[in-house]
């Protein structure tokens, strides 16, 4: 079976001979799929074209569509990419890590504290990371578990929606939505503020509309979890607030911003001291496992003032010394008996 691979990315042609898939987002190796595999690689392609003629570019499925008894599905983000000879190739990120427990996918606990912290009422919380990072498990994993913990009412906007959540976590509830695409995004934040939300989820920031939707929810009593790409945590912030375009948006940044955390997934290796900012008893998640690296910016304490003033002047690099600190300060919580 397909799933019993090692992959995160799955590239999936009409030929089952020229189907191969990555361990990791950021492997370079190309990996092959066994011939034996060729019937069910069909299979699952001709399910792939039928969706995208119905969904568009990108949609997620569940595979097996018909599991044998005693095994399981797994869902997977599909995109349709054509090539300039027509020829299509889907690729098939791999979604198997469950968002139930931040603790349990690797986040270090003075962060799963000071995340789920009751104080933590409004503002923008934004999870950063480059493709493949973990970005909306933890996202998905944090907003579930504040809903258990302090109960209220999330709506999601998402393109597509990845993670199961819709439902009741504790004494809070969850409502997903999904746009049919990224332009659908900001008017979707916009239409949210009628449901009465305490959280509103956004699936990813992609556009400026989004952006700019998305700070002002969070000066308006709401707590907005989002993800964004980034290559690191304050080229995140600038990319952020470049994208907010509006001056006044751009400045208001400093007045939303909660917490902006950039993750990155490191393979296990036994024998290596855990990476910075890691849980040091994890043995990571996933297929094939990874370790969660968290770095965090927290604007919040006695710094708090100054650090919305360097956001407001766009003056981020200043960020780097604050950023450190926080690191080295969660180091030293951790290491002390």
């Amino acid at each position: 079976m397909i799933l019993t691979l090692e992959f995160s990315d799955l590239y999936v042609t009409e030929q089952p001979g020229l189907c191969w898939y990555k361990r990791t987002p950021d492997s370079l190796t190309v990996i092959p799929v066994p011939d034996s595999m060729k019937d069910e690689l069909e299979q699952l392609y001709g399910i792939l074209c039928a969706q995208s003629k119905s969904l568009g570019t990108e949609f997620s499925i569940a595979w097996p569509p018909r599991p044998a008894a005693g095994t399981s599905r797994e869902k997977m983000r599909c995109k349709l990419m054509t090539l300039g000879s027509r020829k299509m190739v889907f690729v098939c990120r791999r979604f198997n890590l469950i968002a139930s427990n931040m603790s349990q996918l690797g986040v270090p606990n003075d962060f799963v504290k000071q995340l789920t912290s009751p104080k933590l009422k409004d503002g923008l919380v934004i999870f950063m990371g480059k493709a493949g990072s973990g970005k909306t498990t933890t996202a998905s994993a944090f907003t579930m578990e504040r809903l258990a913990l302090h109960g209220g009412v999330c709506w999601t906007v998402e393109n597509p929606i990845e993670i199961q959540m819709e439902g009741k976590h504790g004494n809070g509830w969850c409502y997903q939505t999904q746009v049919s695409s990224d332009e659908g995004i900001g008017p979707a934040i916009r239409d949210m503020l009628r449901a009465s939300p305490n959280i509103i989820y956004i699936g990813e920031l992609r556009d400026s509309l989004a952006v700019q939707e998305a700070i002002t929810a969070g000066i308006s009593g709401h707590l907005v979890v989002a993800t964004f790409h980034s290559s690191d945590l304050i080229n995140g912030l600038v990319r952020l607030s470049m994208l907010a375009k509006d001056e006044m948006i751009s400045a208001a940044l400093a007045d939303s911003l909660r917490a902006a955390v950039h993750l990155s997934l490191h393979i296990h290796d036994p024998n290596r001291e855990p990476p910075l900012g890691s849980e040091p008893k994890s043995k990571g998640t996933g297929t094939p496992p990874r370790v969660l690296s968290v770095e965090p910016l927290w604007m919040t304490g006695e710094s708090s003032d100054a650090l919305k003033s360097i956001i407001r002047d766009k003056s981020f690099h200043m960020l780097k010394s604050e950023v450190d600190k926080q690191r080295r300060n969660a180091q030293m919580a951790r290491d002390l008996p």
